[in-house]
């Protein structure tokens, strides 16, 4: 049979761009946003119903505004859950709207407040923690900018309606000083999420990288061992094994080599075409795959001649292998593509210390006389 050398495993498709690590970034870190939130509102939704009826007076605020609240949640979780790719637009929507509602309801409360100094109090802790969860949502659903463009939106509009509200009260200008210190502290918690946010970016930008390296690495190897078209190891990775075993094969430790050769191929491809002598190739690739089992390594010399890698079979092991590989041809490949497959092979062992050529040749030199008793056949050589 003519040899076939071995081409490069795999021909070059094109160069493909990397992708843009800041949007599998942002991506990622929004789909684990929507999960928090989802989470958030699974929890926040029984502890408002909770509220609602065990208040002790009747609220107006809980009372009319509450079931509204709810309402929106769940849509919100609905909109979080099955409808992913409106997600980020609707939590940012939210986001404002809920905003506005703390904030106007901050402000009218000092403006209508009799007793100034009991509204401001009553805004802790529920309105003051209440702003800092929506300074760290915004980060979740905005980038480190916008994030940061938010929250000093958000100090801002605290601060100009907290002091509206207050000098609309009597003797409110006492109590602007108290609604900048608290802007302040906010302004400072906004400082420190941006940072965190910032780092929270870099750490997962560096976290994408290093994976993306990890599969080009795992790919260049495939690219390096495989076989393009079978998926199995190409003459590279088989001389490597070979060379690997034969360092370590002795009476403890048998490793069989089972070379077939693929008989008539040329007609296959000759009468029903390229690809389905292609197709053949990687079904032959996968069955002795199958039948070899874990522990071996099959492999593609090239063309339709193929080589199994069978360590601590004996030589019997090794010659049942062959026949069975063998008898699943005809039937598990040829009968399903219904073309003609049958393979002719030598079966052979590894010597120590012997060069993965000379093995590979003596186990050529069997498969041929295979080859010349009259094909699809099995003959093994010396069990040493």
């Amino acid at each position: 049979m003519p040899r076939h050398p071995m081409t490069s495993p795999r021909a070059s498709a094109g160069a493909e761009h990397a992708p843009d690590l800041g949007a599998v970034v942002r991506g990622n870190l929004q789909q684990q946003s929507r999960y928090v939130i989802a989470i958030a509102i699974a929890i926040g939704i029984p502890t408002m119903v909770v509220v609602a009826l065990t208040a002790p007076e009747p609220d107006p605020v809980v009372r009319y505004g509450y079931p509204p609240v709810i309402a929106y949640l769940l849509v919100y979780a609905w909109v979080l859950v099955r409808r992913p790719a409106m997600a980020v637009p609707f939590s940012r929507i939210t986001l404002v709207l809920f905003e506005l509602a703390w904030i106007t309801t901050m402000a009218a409360g000092l403006a209508r407040a009799s007793d100034l100094d009991a509204a401001w109090a009553a805004l802790f802790p529920l309105f003051f923690l209440s702003m800092v969860i929506f300074l760290i949502v915004g980060y979740l659903f905005f980038s480190a900018r916008q994030g940061a463009v938010h929250a000093g939106a958000v100090v801002l509009a605290v601060f100009a309606a907290g002091s509206a509200g207050a000098l609309a009260a009597d003797d409110g200008a006492r109590l602007v000083p108290h609604v900048l210190r608290y802007c302040i502290y906010l302004a400072v918690i906004a400082v420190l999420l941006l940072v965190l946010s910032q780092a929270k970016t870099r750490l997962a930008l560096a976290l994408v990288a290093a994976q993306q390296a990890r599969a080009e690495v795992s790919e260049m190897r495939d690219m390096a061992y495989l076989d393009a078209l079978t998926g199995v190891a190409n003459r590279r990775r088989l001389v490597e094994e070979l060379s690997f075993r034969s360092s370590r094969v002795g009476p403890g430790y048998p490793v069989a080599l089972v070379y077939f050769d693929l008989d008539r191929f040329k007609s296959i491809n000759d009468d029903h075409g390229h690809a389905v002598g292609d197709d053949v190739l990687r079904r032959v690739a996968s069955l002795a795959s199958g039948v070899a089992g874990r522990d071996a390594v099959v492999g593609r010399l090239g063309g339709e001649e193929f080589v199994v890698v069978a360590p601590g079979a004996t030589h019997a092991d090794a010659l049942d292998l062959a026949e069975r590989l063998r008898q699943s041809l005809p039937r598990e490949v040829g009968a399903d593509l219904g073309v003609p497959v049958t393979a002719s092979f030598g079966v052979s062992m590894l010597r120590p210390g012997e060069s993965a050529s000379v093995a590979l040749a003596r186990a050529d030199e069997l498969m041929y006389d295979a080859k010349a008793g009259g094909r699809d056949r099995v003959v093994g050589g010396a069990m040493a």
